[in-house]
């Protein structure tokens, strides 16, 4: 998955879930997603969306450095850090 991909899924998730406007909610993760791509792939980008989609699912809405805590477990995961050996 692209980062701007994970954004825009991030961005429905928090309009259907939310009292909120996503665009603005969910463009403050852009930059965690782009770093997430630049050191993992895009299997790491996705398993990031999907940790924040499902902390909106349940009526919360990450800070952008909430997004970052995710993102430093989500590569620190053995799959992204020695190709899972």
């Amino acid at each position: 998955m692209r980062p701007e991909e994970a954004v825009r899924q991030l961005e429905y998730a928090i309009d259907a879930s939310l009292d909120e406007i996503g665009q603005r909610a969910a463009a403050g993760y852009r930059p965690t997603f782009e770093r997430v791509a630049d050191r993992a792939d895009g299997a790491a980008v996705y398993t990031l969306a999907g940790e924040l989609a499902d902390a909106v699912d349940c009526g919360d809405c990450p800070t952008p450095a909430e997004a970052n805590e995710a993102a430093e477990r989500v590569l620190a995961d053995r799959a992204y850090t020695d190709g899972g050996e």
